[in-house]
């Protein structure tokens, strides 16, 4: 199962230059609350003090400014890990759930040897249920996350603001929001095919074909044929999401 991938890979490009432009400016400024302030030497009384072209700016060698661009890159590579890293799992960890409830025999009730095995493919959706609801909480507070993480990295306010929004950019935000619409649908019209397994246990037989139930009942029958149809659907749809979050 391949793992989520949420961050488009420019935005690694992307990240490394607004480190590049700002890593001096973002240092510069979270450093020198820790450099000593110079005294200026007062001159004779006769002279005007000419400011230096380069005065006010620091002056930085090559091998500086790389060390200041890998300690940024590194600062916002942990935050997003924090944060990024974490939606990324729990996505993963989603959709493997979900492809365990994606297999034929949940959709034979023929393969259920008792009700209590019913009772724990229940449990199996609540599961999926409470993942599903802590993803989207993650996505919800996304941003305060990823700005307080930038913060706790030690990531000048203003340079974290610019790069927490490039990372909220690179979000599939409206694939994202279909998909969780639809999980939560998968997940509602599973719940209704087990409840329907429950009611009226025994009421069918292998059928002619390998996975499928024979119901002497027309209207279970019927009944049946809609709930594996919506959730076939619904579950192809995700599957469609999924698809593009994972490009």
């Amino acid at each position: 199962m391949p793992n989520m991938n949420l961050v488009p890979p420019q935005l690694a490009t992307l990240t490394l230059c607004v480190c590049f432009a700002l890593a001096p400016t973002a240092l510069n400024a979270q450093n020198q609350a820790a450099t000593p302030s110079q005294t200026a030497k007062p001159g004779p009384p006769s002279q005007t003090a000419k400011p230096s072209p380069a005065e006010g700016k620091p002056q930085f060698t090559e091998d500086q400014m790389k060390e200041m661009i890998d300690k940024l890159r590194d600062r916002v590579g942990n935050a997003a890990n924090q944060v990024i890293g974490r939606i990324q799992k729990e996505e993963t960890d989603l959709r493997i759930k979900f492809s365990y409830l994606r297999k034929p025999d949940r959709l034979d009730p023929n393969s259920y040897a008792s009700r209590d095995e019913i009772a724990q493919w229940r449990g199996s959706v609540q599961q999926l249920k409470e993942k599903e609801d802590l993803l989207e909480r993650l996505y919800a507070e996304a941003d305060q996350d990823l700005g307080n993480a930038l913060i706790q990295q030690k990531v000048n306010a203003a340079i974290a603001d610019q790069i927490r929004n490039e990372l909220l950019k690179s979000f599939p935000w409206s694939t994202i929001k279909r998909k969780n619409e639809l999980m939560r649908e998968f997940i509602a019209e599973h719940f209704e095919l087990l409840t329907f397994y429950d009611k009226n246990w025994g009421s069918w037989r292998p059928g002619r074909e390998p996975g499928t139930p024979s119901f002497d009942n027309r209207q279970l029958a019927a009944a049946f044929e809609n709930l594996k149809e919506k959730i076939n659907a619904t579950g192809l749809q995700i599957e469609d999401q999924y698809k593009v979050i994972v490009q």
